[in-house]
């Protein structure tokens, strides 16, 4: 029997997981779910150790990466989350995997997977971990950017990312679009300044937009699962959220 806990603050994701796991093997046993970091920092200290974990990386109280610097993890770990902007390549160069949100059967199977090619070497790996997990923990926790500079005339102004409603690259040229309806030019590829912009509040729906929560007004469905954004102000393309992001859009959305 494989013994797995799972540290998610969401009892939508605990179940979704607890049941994708089931589907996937039925000698997992998830033998507790905890939700916070002093939570689990409690049980891992005052139970016996596991044969697999998942930490979601976002709880309640601060992020999972805090449980490595309280107490002692003697266990490998997968880590879970709804955004994938975060240096998320460190985590394989020490063994630990990580899944996407909304978690997939197929992707969850190969973490399950790749657990039982490694454990025999997990121990020497996670001699590596604790440093990585800070570096990574000071990323997450930087301040996003709030002022962009962007071209007026033959110069530049400083805007509030607040202002900006959308953004959209355009023959290459990337536009930021305010509530105001103003539109300037944005001297960064969209993916340089997706990496700049706070995930809770702006999506990338595509590649050829970053929409703001704030100016979403409608999610309509759309030709082929899709959904179709009704903004405010609107854009001159319509803009279209992918089958394979509507699920992490839906989430995203209420949050």
């Amino acid at each position: 029997m494989m013994k797995v806990i799972i540290v998610e603050d969401e009892t939508n994701a605990i179940k979704n997981l607890k049941a994708l796991l089931s589907e996937i093997d039925i000698s997992i046993s998830v033998i507790a779910s905890l939700q916070t970091v002093n939570e689990a920092v409690d049980w891992i200290e005052n139970n016996p150790s596991v044969d697999l974990a998942f930490f979601d990386i976002h709880l309640s109280d601060g992020l999972s990466f805090e449980i490595f610097e309280k107490t002692e993890v003697k266990f490998p770990v997968v880590f879970t989350t709804a955004y994938n902007q975060y240096a998320l390549r460190a985590f394989k160069v020490n063994s630990i995997d990580y899944v996407l949100k909304p978690i997939k059967k197929r992707e969850l199977a190969e973490s399950i997977d790749k657990y039982r090619f490694l454990k025999q070497n997990f121990s020497s790996q996670n001699e590596m971990l604790l440093p990585t997990l800070k570096s990574l923990s000071a990323e997450i926790n930087q301040p996003y950017k709030k002022t962009l500079l962007v071209k007026k005339y033959d110069g530049f102004i400083p805007v509030l990312i607040s202002d900006f409603a959308f953004f959209q690259v355009s023959n290459t040229i990337v536009y930021g679009n305010t509530f105001n309806k103003e539109r300037f030019v944005i001297d960064e590829t969209l993916d340089n300044l997706e990496k700049q912009l706070s995930p809770s509040v702006f999506f990338r729906a595509n590649r050829q937009f970053i929409v703001s929560k704030n100016a979403i007004k409608e999610a309509s469905f759309y030709f082929n699962r899709r959904f179709v954004l009704k903004i405010y102000p609107t854009s001159d393309e319509s803009i279209i959220i992918s089958k394979a992001k509507v699920a992490e859009f839906k989430e995203w959305l209420v949050k």
